[in-house]
């Protein structure tokens, strides 16, 4: 039983570190058993990517600050950079694959993963599939598990539930597009880079000069596709993490501050202030943790 969280916790290497079989792949599948060995109540930080079949229900995980019950049919998807936490520690039956990026790094560049919108962590957690992709996504992990200790068949498992992920995606909240385009692809790559480095860079200049664009397109891309301008988008990961942190740690305004990367907590308080329409310290005396 893992007792203590840490921020530094990664549980895709705890999970290979416990195999002592010399296997050094860059993923693990676990079960039902696995997961329920493990309880984990206490949030961690996703360090890899997570993709897993539910055949039945009892699971609830929150993801971020938001909590989603895993049924028969849901399949959960979660992107590096997310905060998670099990609310039970009894699972129905499952497949949930644990992978780091450089999982296809013989055979793909990892910049497939940011045409995955589903990994993206303002995106919805989970997809409750239909009878029948539910039937062809079960085929595809019951392959997974046949082939697990294979690392090179693992990889071409993956990516055609990753791929096929994607299509459902698309069906249920892109009108059943079929692919992105290029500015899409602007989009996607940006929130990626967003996720990973909004604590240290809040400028909108680092993230344009990063994608080789200006500033000023870059905001019109994402006000067209979005809705939201690039500001906007920097201000929302930043905010969900203070709320994470704020809610389910024993941290101060002024530490939260200092672990976003603001230099003065006044600072962080009116942005919070701004946003929320309460400051950090309201916001916190109202949180209520679940037992």
């Amino acid at each position: 039983m893992i007792q203590k969280h840490s921020d530094n916790f990664d549980l895709l290497r705890y999970l290979r570190s416990q195999k002592n079989d010399g296997n050094i792949a860059p993923y693990y599948l676990a079960s039902k058993a696995c997961l329920e060995d493990l309880k984990i109540t206490n949030p961690f930080k996703n360090y890899f990517y997570t993709i897993g079949l539910y055949y039945g229900e009892g699971a609830r995980i929150r993801i971020g600050t938001t909590d989603y019950d895993l049924t028969r049919g849901s399949l959960l998807t979660i992107g590096p950079g997310m905060t998670c936490q099990w609310l039970n520690t009894s699972f129905p039956s499952n497949d949930t694959l644990f992978f780091y990026d450089d999982i296809f790094v013989n055979n793909f560049s990892r910049s497939f993963f940011y045409s995955l919108e589903f990994f993206c962590p303002d995106e919805k957690s989970v997809m409750q599939l239909t009878d029948r992709q539910f039937e062809e996504m079960q085929q595809l992990f019951s392959t997974l598990r046949a082939i697990a200790d294979k690392p090179e068949a693992v990889s071409g498992i993956l990516y055609s539930i990753l791929i096929i992920s994607q299509k459902y995606f698309w069906n249920l909240y892109r009108g059943n597009k079929k692919e992105l385009n290029g500015k899409e692809h602007t989009v996607v790559k940006f929130r990626e880079l967003v996720s990973k480095n909004f604590s240290q860079y809040k400028d909108v200049a680092f993230y344009a000069e990063q994608l080789h664009i200006s500033p000023k397109y870059l905001s019109e891309i994402l006000v067209e596709y979005t809705g939201l301008s690039a500001k906007k988008w920097i201000e929302f990961h930043i905010m969900q993490e203070a709320k994470y942190l704020l809610s389910f740690w024993n941290m101060s305004v002024k530490e939260v501050s200092y672990q976003l990367g603001y230099t003065d907590s006044s600072h962080f308080s009116r942005a919070f202030r701004s946003y929320e329409g309460q400051l950090p310290t309201e916001f916190k005396n109202t949180i209520e943790i679940p037992a």
